[in-house]
């Protein structure tokens, strides 16, 4: 798994478009997902249909539920994983990365680890 892959995965309200936001030196990975923009979102990173195969309306990223996969639990990860698409152009992620630096909601774990990880 690298950085820019896209899946869909299961969870309480349907499958929502996971990400990955980078990966650690020690193998772990930062995941984070996609969600329907709404009047009270995070703005930060605001996604346009077209800019992802799959997104169909204006999409955020929702920095505050970024979390570590940890590398033991990547496998677990692949088997929940109900399809894989297209992975996030370049300029895509960079842009995401970026917002996640800057936006008030990624936890600051997150953040450091971010800047720790990405040359």
């Amino acid at each position: 798994m690298t950085p820019g892959d896209t899946f869909l995965i299961p969870d309480a309200i349907g499958p929502h478009l996971h990400f990955i936001l980078s990966r650690l030196p020690d193998g772990s990975v930062i995941l984070a997902h996609f969600a329907t923009r709404r009047a009270y979102t995070d703005d930060t990173c605001v996604i346009q249909p077209g800019e992802h195969p799959f997104v169909k309306k204006e999409t955020i990223v929702r920095y505050d539920q970024a979390y570590v996969c940890p590398a033991a639990n990547l496998a677990s990860l692949e088997r929940i994983i109900i399809r894989k698409l297209e992975p996030l152009s370049g300029e895509l992620l960079a842009r995401i990365l970026r917002g996640a630096l800057s936006s008030p909601q990624t936890p600051d774990k997150i953040k450091n680890l971010i800047r720790n990880s990405t040359p």
